[in-house]
C-alpha cells in the first residue's frame, strides 16, 4: 500500500573538505595492514541462566546507564579479585 501522507524531510547539506585536509588523497599506494601475532583480548561464551536473574541483571545495568554485559563483567571481575 502506498503512503500518501509522508512528510518530506529537508535534505542534509554535508560540509566538504578543503582539498588539504586528505580529500585527494591517493589510495593506490595504501597497503593492507597485517598484525599475525594479535590476539584477542576477549572470548565468546555462552552462558544459561534463569531468565529472571537477566532480567534483574539487565535492569541494574540499565540503571548504572551501562550494557548489561559490560555488568556483568564488572560483576566477575569484583567477586573473582577478592
Amino acid at each position: 500500500m502506498k503512503r500518501t501522507n509522508a512528510k518530506v524531510r529537508p535534505t542534509a547539506t554535508v560540509p566538504t573538505m578543503p582539498a588539504g585536509d586528505g580529500a585527494n588523497f591517493d589510495w593506490s599506494t595504501a597497503q593492507a595492514a597485517n598484525s599475525p601475532n594479535l590476539q584477542p583480548s576477549s572470548e565468546t561464551i555462552s552462558l544459561r541462566m534463569p531468565i529472571w536473574m537477566l532480567h534483574k541483571l539487565k535492569t541494574r545495568a540499565n540503571q548504572r546507564g551501562v550494557p548489561y554485559q559490560a555488568h556483568l563483567k564488572e560483576i566477575l571481575a569484583n567477586s573473582l579479585s577478592d
